[in-house]
């Protein structure tokens, strides 16, 4: 987790503890999470700033802290949070800022038209990096769907089987002729 803390950090006008942030951002910058697991958090990186006097000529300082979150137990439904400091501990100070110039600074963040993909729709990538497609399909009807044919479940030969068996029944007892079978 990163943490900034500090009202110079919050400027609407960008200066140097703006730039600052944003460089400290995209150093410690991890994987994008929708959801965070609260018992999966195990470090704090703080950043945080002073607010400047007005009798201090310098410019406060920048302190950079590491610390690991521990749960312990507690007797309550959630758990007692401890932070230890485990380093490393780091204070700076801003020296010289020097701006780009205009054109530089638009070329540098200019990015090319084909290096950002639009998403395909329905499509996405689980954590493993398989392809996840979603297909929508229309409503089916069952009656009509065609299964394999095989010639044992036919109805016409259902039909005359029953017919069949119904006849050998008739035969006397006095009669008794074996009927050959259709192939």
């Amino acid at each position: 987790m990163l943490l900034f803390a500090g009202t110079p950090f919050e400027s609407p006008i960008p200066n140097e503890y703006t730039l600052a942030k944003s460089f400290f951002t995209d150093f410690f910058k991890g994987e994008p999470a929708d959801k965070v697991d609260v018992e999966g958090l195990q470090y704090i990186v703080s950043i945080s700033v002073r607010d400047s006097v007005d009798g201090e000529e310098a410019k406060p300082k920048i302190h950079l802290r590491v610390y690991l979150i521990r749960t312990k137990r507690s007797g309550q439904k959630l758990p007692r949070v401890e932070v230890e400091e485990m380093g490393p501990r780091m204070d700076f100070r801003v020296g010289r800022v020097k701006d780009a110039d205009e054109a530089m600074l638009k070329e540098a963040l200019r990015r090319a038209k084909t290096s950002a993909e639009r998403p395909k729709k329905n499509i996405s990538t689980d954590i493993v990096g398989d392809k996840i497609g979603r297909i929508h399909l229309g409503k089916q009807d069952l009656k009509e769907l065609q299964t394999r044919k095989m010639k044992g479940l036919k109805r016409s030969r259902d039909v005359a089987d029953s017919e069949d068996e119904m006849e050998e029944d008739v035969v006397s007892d006095e009669e008794f002729v074996k009927k050959p079978r259709k192939a």
